[in-house]
């Protein structure tokens, strides 16, 4: 008698893929999204200020400030002028040295040399609190516990160069850069946000005279102050 063979049937459960195709569909369309996105700011790059690395350089700096998309020029060579002026007429204050030895006559004169003391320094910071410095654009002063620093106050109602004054050649910053040498000194910008436009107008003029640039960003209210030792900003 003949056995019959028995086939077992292979019952695999149908799946449905609708939901793992919508996922993959998804993901592709924001893989495209990204890479479109990043050839978009690929194409611009050449309209967004760049900002180069600083490099070493023995150059001096001459300053210029450029807000509402005009420049204005920071007279040094006149602030340091009136500097060198203020220090040389200072009263010289020696502070006098504790006595070796105290007796009520040394007592007497080391008392008499501490006031005369206290009262010149008195007399200093009085007459550097007084100063002042009027340049073309700004008002100048210092600030601070230690008159350690410079605060450049605009005067109202100067106009700076404009771009359309910057792009003729009648600007007061062509005038200035043209009586410098290149080879001694570079042009910094310090940049507020609302005036790139002018400050690309005029880092182009300097570049085309030969000079190197550097510039700073600035925020656009902060009052413009220069510390003890200066600004520092490097060519790039």
């Amino acid at each position: 008698m003949r056995r019959r063979r028995r086939f077992r049937n292979n019952s695999t459960p149908s799946q449905n893929l609708d939901s793992f195709l919508d996922i993959l569909t998804n993901t592709v369309g924001v893989l495209m999204f990204i890479s479109l996105f990043v050839t978009l700011i690929a194409a611009e790059s050449d309209v967004i200020v760049r900002t180069p690395l600083v490099s070493d350089s023995d150059k001096l700096p001459y300053f210029f400030e450029v807000r509402n998309n005009q420049v204005f020029y920071i007279d040094d060579n006149k602030v340091n002028q009136e500097i060198e002026k203020l220090l040389s007429s200072l009263p010289e204050c020696n502070e006098p040295e504790f006595p070796k030895f105290l007796t009520s006559r040394t007592t007497e004169i080391y008392t008499q040399q501490l006031n005369k003391y206290t009262t010149c320094i008195q007399e200093t910071r009085q007459q550097v609190s007084n100063f002042e410095i009027d340049t073309e654009n700004y008002v100048i002063r210092y600030i601070g516990n230690n008159f350690s620093s410079l605060i450049y106050e605009p005067k109202d109602f100067i106009n700076g160069d404009s771009i359309t004054d910057l792009k003729e050649n009648e600007s007061q910053f062509d005038q200035v850069i043209s009586d410098l040498d290149s080879k001694t000194y570079f042009i910094a910008f310090i940049v507020r946000p609302d005036s790139f436009r002018a400050f690309r107008v005029a880092r182009t003029k300097a570049w085309e005279k030969g000079f190197d640039t550097g510039w700073e960003p600035y925020e656009q209210n902060s009052p413009l102050v220069f510390g003890s030792g200066g600004r520092a900003i490097g060519v790039q």
